[in-house]
């Protein structure tokens, strides 16, 4: 007997067929060769794999349960997410559920393959920076599962798709803070390496560069979306002599980190400094004073995502068409001035 657990990739490479070849035989799908079945069969009997949850879907049907992964370290941006998902899902009379994910994982594929088969998954979202990982991607493509894909950046063709033009947004908002009369304008930016990150950067920069401001290389700060990094940063620039009138961050959680290290170095919000943020998340409201920021329907946009993915999977099932007929939505977003800026 085969000590260690084995995996659906493990029982595909013995049978020597695909993983969602192999998916199909443990769900006992009907799509499936006499000899094909009775490879993976054997393969399943010799490496004793046992999935930790049943198939629950019978022979032709679906399972009405999708999944939403995330690997993301903002807590408000995930709550309002999985509000958005839950609701939808639950009016459309679906089960969801709710997996984290660690991105950095060496078993990325294997866990997405085994979370498939496990819960019996009609199929899932991504939001970023999972969106954009060609691991996750690929699994759900090979096991033929439909996907939505929240503001993602490679791959556009690739699954359903919600998003929001964030190059447009952080430019709007960079253009509202030159209009109060700033002109020393301070950025932090959010996950390191994710498209969101990359492209609200260069809307700010380019909102910066059409009005003819420059922005010192120092005044690009490193926030990683996460309220102490913010903080430390804020705290270190605010403390310089040449210091910005003004700092836009790419969430509001660094936001908010920003406005407590402004009351730490004896700095008033907006008469010293104005900050501006990104989502109009709860904690744009919670803060004193409260948040200037671009409002991004978060819980809409998971919302949207959900039922795209639903719609698919339907489709699916009835008449084995895996297209869907709205396939890409691009939702509108606000900019909501409140206390946190002033004219200079």
């Amino acid at each position: 007997m085969v000590q260690s657990k084995s995996t659906l990739s493990d029982i595909a490479k013995l049978a020597k067929v695909s993983i969602k070849t192999a998916s199909r035989v443990v769900r006992k799908e009907p799509r499936v060769s006499p000899k094909t079945r009775a490879a993976v069969e054997e393969a399943i009997k010799t490496l004793n794999y046992r999935p930790s949850v049943a198939p629950r879907a019978a022979v032709g049907s679906r399972s009405y349960v999708i999944a939403l992964i995330f690997d993301n370290p903002n807590s408000s941006y995930i709550v309002e997410l999985l509000q958005g998902a839950l609701e939808q899902a639950r009016k459309d009379s679906y089960h969801l559920i709710v997996e984290p994910v660690d991105l950095t994982s060496s078993t990325i594929t294997e866990d997405i393959n085994n979370l498939l088969v496990q819960s019996n998954l009609d199929g899932m979202v991504l939001p970023p920076p999972l969106c954009d990982e060609p691991l996750i991607l690929q699994a759900l493509e090979s096991a033929g599962k439909p996907f939505a894909r929240i503001s993602p950046s490679i791959s556009k063709e690739v699954g359903l798709r919600v998003e929001i033009n964030d190059f447009q947004a952080a430019q709007d908002m960079t253009n509202k803070l030159i209009e109060l009369g700033h002109t020393s304008i301070a950025y932090v930016t959010g996950r390191q390496g994710t498209a969101t990150t990359r492209r609200r950067l260069e809307g700010f920069l380019s909102a910066m560069a059409n009005a003819g401001l420059s922005v010192p290389e120092n005044f690009i700060l490193q926030g990683n979306f996460e309220y102490r990094r913010a903080l430390d940063a804020g705290e270190a620039i605010l403390n310089q002599a040449n210091r910005p009138t003004a700092i836009f961050a790419s969430n509001d959680e660094m936001a908010a980190g920003l406005i407590a290290a402004a009351h730490k170095s004896g700095l008033s919000v907006p008469n010293d400094l104005s900050i501006a943020g990104f989502d109009d998340s709860m904690v744009a409201t919670i803060v004193w004073p409260q948040l200037t920021t671009v409002r991004q329907p978060i819980k809409e946009m998971a919302a949207s995502a959900v039922e795209m993915l639903i719609e698919q999977c339907r489709n699916q099932i009835n008449d084995g068409d895996d297209e869907a007929s709205d396939t890409i939505r691009q939702l509108p977003i606000d900019i909501i001035m409140r206390g946190s800026t002033a004219s200079k």
